[in-house]
């Protein structure tokens, strides 16, 4: 293999690691929806951290706290509001959701499903977690 150098606009750089990794494994470009999104997405992988490392960069600092709450303790299941507790978040149970809006829409352009993952119907309180498989891969990306 030959190293080869190219320029990418920092906020496509999520894209272009995708792009890569699906030439690399032989496959052409993904699908799209009518919002030019991947239309199919794959699951996070031991080999994504590069991807992750590009996925994280683009999290807002309120996102990146509550996800490093997830990452420090992967499959444990948080009611939203002690996620919101452990990060002093004041935007109440809505706030936790929207808080989670982005990170989703950048995990989907990087083709990959969102990053955690939640429960909660009608009545019952919300809970969110980040499964260990998902979770070591973005602890590689948070710290390296």
């Amino acid at each position: 293999m030959i190293d080869v150098t190219v320029k990418v606009p920092e906020g496509r750089l999520a894209d272009f690691y995708s792009m890569y990794g699906r030439w690399l494994e032989g496959g052409g470009d993904a699908d799209t929806d009518a919002d030019g999104m991947p239309g199919e997405v794959g699951k996070w992988a031991g080999a994504d951290v590069n991807l992750a490392r590009a996925v994280w960069g683009r999290f807002s600092e309120p996102a990146m706290a509550l996800f490093s709450v997830m990452i420090d303790e992967p499959d444990r299941e948080f009611p939203w509001d002690e996620l919101a507790q452990k990060i002093a978040f004041q935007g109440g149970r809505s706030g936790i959701a929207a808080l989670l809006t982005w990170p989703g829409r950048h995990c989907r352009e990087a083709a990959r499903e969102a990053c955690w993952r939640w429960r909660g119907a009608e009545g019952e309180t919300t809970v969110y977690w980040m499964p260990s498989e998902i979770a070591d891969v973005f602890r590689q990306a948070r710290d390296g």
